[in-house]
């Protein structure tokens, strides 16, 4: 018996080095990517309509490759920021679907040297607001991430109470998109 499965193990072993191992093109990954983030999406805000979810899908992914952004980091944030309503404007003037504020974030920009934000464009240009948000996260990580766990938080609030209250909203969204694969 010993013996048999030994050989058996040998055997399989043996097969599974030789076979050769499956190709996917740039197209099928970018593909497979780009519906696993549509997916994300649906748990997050199931009411968006296929088309919008799969254009931010798109997006989404080539802005995380980008700027090197976890997916559901980003999915999460738009979730609680605006449901992803790209239209959508808080009563302190954030824009998008990713919710930025101007006022705030072109004194930073102009401060490190960067163009100011185009209000019109991120009111109207999804894959434009989606690649704002990123550099502004990766500003926000850039700074606080060795000493601060929560620091995508900041996106919302540089107040404690507040940055609290707004990274367990967040991580709620997190763990909803965890079990996605």
């Amino acid at each position: 018996m010993k013996k048999t499965l030994l050989t058996t193990f040998i055997a399989a072993l043996i097969l599974s080095t030789t076979a050769q191992p499956m190709s996917f093109s740039k197209s099928d990954i970018d593909t497979y990517h780009t519906r696993l983030i549509a997916k994300m999406i649906s748990v997050v805000q199931p009411e968006l309509n296929e088309k919008a979810k799969s254009r931010i899908a798109k997006s989404l992914y080539k802005t995380t490759r980008k700027y090197k952004l976890d997916p559901k980091l980003m999915i999460a944030i738009i979730g609680t920021e605006s449901d992803f309503i790209n239209e959508k404007v808080s009563t302190t003037g954030d824009l998008s679907l990713a919710q930025i504020n101007t006022e705030v974030w072109n004194k930073e920009f102009v401060r490190l040297g960067l163009n100011k934000l185009n209000r019109k464009r991120l009111k109207k240009d999804e894959t434009y607001a989606l690649g704002k948000m990123a550099v502004i996260l990766n500003i926000l990580k850039a700074r606080h991430g060795k000493n601060d766990s929560k620091w995508f938080a900041r996106y919302h609030s540089q107040t404690k109470k507040f940055k609290n209250i707004y990274s367990l909203k967040v991580e709620k969204r997190m763990r909803m998109i965890a079990s996605i694969n």
